[in-house]
């Protein structure tokens, strides 16, 4: 009986050890692919930024009249 209860507890802890290490791997995975979309939310926002930048160049007054070659003038 003391031997079936040895292969008994030498096969729980091999258990628990496989499950731990597949917990970890799963984790490491996670955390990549999280690192990763953040990493691609932060491109995508720079890029916003820049398309929000040249929409307001365009839609500025002066730049208007910048490339129209009209000096901009105070309304009367």
């Amino acid at each position: 009986m003391s031997r079936l209860r040895f292969v008994f507890v030498v096969s729980y802890f091999t258990a628990i050890l496989v499950f731990a290490a597949y917990l970890r791997e799963a984790n490491n995975r996670s955390f990549y692919q999280f690192m990763s979309l953040r990493a691609e939310q932060n491109r995508l926002k720079q890029e916003l930024w820049q398309k929000q930048l040249q929409v307001e160049s365009l839609i500025n007054p002066a730049a208007i009249s910048e490339r129209l070659g009209e000096p901009l003038t105070p309304a009367e």
